[in-house]
């Protein structure tokens, strides 16, 4: 059975009610915890312990002179669904960081943008397990065509809490 930390608590208890009052739901109360992917305006689709797929509309507000997607926004969801996935897996006592990424821009995009993250199952229980370490979480970015315009490389680390007051 995998440990439940708040996060992960959070998203199942309210794993019962209909899909688009849950993802509604997901989207609203993870937007209060970062204000910046409230603004955004990041649709949560799916979220578990492996996997978290959220997608950005390309709205006019995360456009960029071109019409399309933002850079940065494109940058935003896939530190967005990498993030939470890690920190479904994290204890209590700890807190997630991005540590770096990497991003390749391949072509423009077209549309709405979905960013997928993943772990694996060995990943999970280092993080369930341990209040320090590192991990490279897996992340594919699609655009509405089902292509992926960036590619992406994003490292995530957690800490004690105690340990990042000292």
């Amino acid at each position: 059975m995998t440990p439940a930390n708040r996060l992960s608590k959070l998203v199942k208890a309210s794993s019962k009610l209909p899909k688009g009052i849950r993802n509604t739901l997901w989207s609203k109360a993870f937007g209060r915890v970062v204000p910046m992917v409230g603004s955004a305006n990041i649709r949560y689709l799916e979220v578990s312990h492996s996997k978290v797929v959220v997608k950005i509309e390309n709205h006019r507000a995360m456009q960029n002179h071109i019409g399309q997607v933002h850079a940065c926004a494109m940058a935003l969801i896939a530190e967005t669904a990498t993030g939470f996935v890690t920190g479904m897996n994290v204890p209590d006592s700890s807190i997630v960081l991005i540590k770096s990424f990497k991003l390749d821009f391949k072509r423009p995009s077209k549309g709405a943008m979905t960013a997928t993250a993943s772990l694996t199952d060995e990943q999970q229980k280092l993080m369930q397990s341990t209040e320090k370490g590192e991990t490279l979480v897996t992340v594919k970015v699609t655009d509405e065509s089902g292509e992926e315009p960036i590619q992406c490389e994003m490292l995530w680390a957690w800490v004690s809490k105690a340990q990042l007051k000292k």
